[in-house]
Formats: structure tokens, sequence, C-alpha cells
């Protein structure tokens, strides 16, 4: 977890290069420790966490191919997990966040039906977790942003 910390520092000071080396310090370790507990789903979801800040990065330097590779290794991990406990609400929003970045990839490398395909999987979850909870700002947020972001590819 200290080299995602790192990571996130780097991160927000632009120093990319460094960003990722400390994220993929941290999934090196973590994948030893999945290995030692394959069925520790805490650890596998960290796993996808890293490979989501591994793809923010990448994206935020603008290689959004190699981001979009991160953010569908993000959700190999994730789909499993919300599959496997469907009323974990987090996995279900993290399945859904994991549509969402891949989705923005999709639709800024142009290939728009996929893109929509994701996005569309994405707002279906985000339209259940705020039927469970009406008042949760955060996921209304989320439903917004999918919402925005297909409307602008379906134009």
């Amino acid at each position: 977890m200290s080299y995602n910390k790192i990571g996130d520092v780097q991160r927000e000071q632009s120093e990319f290069g460094g960003a990722l080396t400390s994220y993929r310090d941290s999934l090196e370790i973590m994948n030893q420790l999945a290995k030692t507990d394959p069925g520790n789903t805490g650890w596998q979801r960290d796993i996808s966490v890293v490979y989501e800040r591994i793809g923010d990065t990448q994206r935020a330097q603008g290689d959004l191919a190699r981001a979009l590779i991160s953010y569908r290794d993000s959700l190999a991990i994730r789909e499993p997990l919300a599959q496997s406990d469907s009323g974990n609400a987090g996995w279900q929003r993290d399945l859904a966040v994991s549509y969402g970045r891949i989705g923005f990839c999709l639709g800024k490398l142009e290939n728009v039906t996929e893109a929509l395909e994701k996005l569309r999987r994405g707002r279906a979850i985000m339209v259940r977790l705020n039927a469970l909870s009406p008042d949760n700002d955060g996921w209304k947020r989320d439903l917004d942003r999918f919402e925005a972001r297909i409307s602008g590819l379906s134009r």
C-alpha cells in the first residue's frame, strides 16, 4: 500500500514514470501475496485497484491504448468478484467504474460501438445501485457521468 500512496503523490505531481514504477512495485508484491491465498478477495480487489491506477497514469500521459489494457486487466478481476457477490455494492460500483474507464478510452480511440456497450453496462449497474440507495450523492454523480458520456458518444 505504501507504493500505491507514493505512486499517487507522484501522479499528482505529474511524475508519471515514477508513479508507474511505484504502482508496478506494488503490483509485484500484491501478486506474490495473492498467490499465497488465492481466495482472498480483498487482495484480489487491491490488485484491481493498482491496475486501475496504472491505467489512470497511462491515460494522464496520453497513452490511451496502454491505459485500455490496464483497465481491462482490472476488469478481469472485478467481473468475477462482482459475480461472486452481487449484493456487495462496493464491488458492483468497482465494476461500473471499470466499464466507465474502458468506455471512455474506447470512445477517445473512436471505437464508439464498443464504448457505448461498456458505458451502458456501467450505467445499468449504477441505475440499480441508485435504486437501492437514492440518497447516495456519489452514486448519483457516477450515474450522471455515465449519462453524459453516453449522450456525448450517441450524437
